[in-house]
């Protein structure tokens, strides 16, 4: 008897021990995460909310910066983000949900939802659709839905783009004989959904997957335009207001919070949706005509399953998706054999600061070296010369890059970024001198010589702008842009 109590006084000292050690480790995720984030926020790189989880349990959850930037309204955690892409999960989900309802089949055709489509609709098949093999173009390379370069028409619907895509002759290639990222695919299934169902892909949406999971504070933005408690204003890299403005569903169009996409992935274990049986083939990738399996990257661990990008190893078993739409960026990450959870949503700026942030939170977690993100150089030029004026910001940009170069991102689209963004705003003396500098760091460019070409014509200058251009040339003979420009010029005399 005294031998079993030593036994079992030794067991319960290694269990707490081992609960000890569990949640040193996940108080040290905390810390090293929390300034991580906070890194970013100081440095300009992140304005949003982020939510990491490890092992069924919540490590950290916390928001930076503000919702509204012009009444200064601060984020919480229950503000509410368009998430862009990370929408075209649930949309697979949708499919999946009426699959096992057995009121549809993955190999059904196109051509039997929209007999308006060419001949070609008979060859693509839902899985097609789901997968980004179908060779469907993607309806958001069109100029014909810009405004203007760069800025979408606003209000744009799944019936616009119906209408002009059952007018396209041709695909981009035989179904299932490549793989090619295409939003207009998700825009079908979610008109599919809504054939299917007989319910407005928006209601279909609450009823079977974010009232089941108890997402109170996620909806799909629809023509109805509802008020939305907490929501966040998109804005630009640099500041400027930049909202999502379109009312397309099934592609993106998912307003949500970190919590609730915690319930996601949360029910993803479950089988309050679909059974785990069905769910595995959403975490399949998805297979060629060849029957190889479609790739994203050069790396063949990569590919693509029912709305989720997968990446799978000896030891990783990843499924994630990221999107983005004008000021909104959002990623979503799981590693299923750990239980890892990523949630990071902003409101400020392009994607390029979310995927670093991303990697060292992974890095965190599977307790590996990380280095803090690199200060995007364009960010911080921006606001020296908010502040500070022109002239003092090129000094201090000449002292940054002596004594602090590791710390920021000096790549040469930095900084070439920040000169267009001046040039859309008439700035051409911001433009030249921001363009000059990158001039200074990357001589050997031709795209750098083109860019101050093109603010010396906005400026009216156009000896300089000869100067530029043939240097260009130079570097470049294969330069058509230069070449046209100098033809203008050359004809204007």
């Amino acid at each position: 008897m005294r031998y079993k109590l030593w036994v079992l006084s030794i067991s319960f000292v290694l269990a707490v021990l081992a609960a000890f050690n569990q949640s040193y480790a996940l108080e040290d995720e905390e810390k090293k995460i929390d300034e991580l984030l906070t890194y970013c926020y100081n440095a300009g790189m992140y304005n949003g909310t982020v939510l990491v989880a490890h092992g069924g349990r919540i490590v950290y959850k916390s928001a930076f910066g503000y919702a509204d930037f012009h009444n200064m309204e601060g984020l919480k955690l229950t503000s509410v983000f368009n998430i862009g892409s990370v929408t075209k999960p649930f949309t697979a989900m949708a499919i999946m949900i009426l699959k096992e309802q057995e009121k549809l089949s993955y190999e059904d055709k196109l051509s039997e939802y929209f007999p308006e489509f060419p001949d070609y609709a008979v060859k693509i098949t839902i899985r097609h659709l789901l997968n980004h093999t179908s060779g469907m173009p993607n309806w958001m390379n069109y100029s014909v839905f810009r405004a203007r370069p760069g800025d979408f028409i606003d209000d744009i619907t799944n019936e616009d783009v119906l209408e002009f895509l059952v007018h396209l002759d041709s695909l981009d290639f035989a179904p299932g004989e490549n793989f090619s990222y295409s939003n207009s695919g998700y825009l079908l299934l979610a008109m599919i959904v809504e054939k299917v169902s007989g319910e407005p892909f928006h209601i279909f949406m609450k009823q079977n997957i974010f009232d089941p999971l108890d997402m109170k504070n996620t909806l799909v933005w629809n023509k109805t335009k509802p008020e939305i408690p907490n929501k966040t204003i998109g804005y630009s890299q640099f500041g400027e207001k930049d909202d999502f403005n379109i009312l397309t569903t099934g592609d993106g169009g998912i307003y949500s919070t970190i919590e609730d996409l915690y319930k996601w992935d949360q029910g993803l274990y479950t089988e309050k949706l679909v059974s785990q049986r069905k769910l595995k083939e959403a975490f399949t990738p998805g297979l060629l005509n060849d029957g190889t399996s479609s790739r994203i990257l050069s790396d063949s661990t990569w590919g693509y399953g029912f709305g989720w990008l997968l990446r799978k190893n000896s030891s990783k078993n990843i499924v994630w998706h990221d999107g983005g739409f004008n000021g909104f960026n959002a990623v979503f990450y799981r590693e299923l054999n750990e239980r890892q959870v990523i949630v990071l949503l902003t409101n400020k700026g392009e994607p390029w600061p979310l995927y670093p942030i991303h990697e060292a939170v992974i890095s965190i977690l599977n307790n590996e070296p990380y280095e803090f993100p690199r200060i995007p150089i364009k960010i911080e030029m921006k606001r020296l010369i908010d502040v500070n004026g022109l002239t003092e910001s090129v000094n201090k940009f000449h002292e940054l890059r002596k004594t602090h170069a590791a710390e920021y991102d000096l790549s040469e689209g930095q900084l070439n970024d920040l000169g267009y963004y001046y040039l859309s705003k008439h700035s051409s003396n911001e433009a030249k001198a921001v363009f000059k500098l990158n001039i200074e760091m990357y001589p050997n460019s031709f795209n750098v010589y083109d860019s101050y070409g093109e603010a010396c014509m906005l400026n009216g200058d156009q000896d300089e702008a000869i100067e530029y251009y043939r240097k260009s040339l130079e570097l470049n003979p294969d330069n058509a842009d230069a070449v046209e420009m100098l033809r203008k010029i050359n004809a204007g005399r």
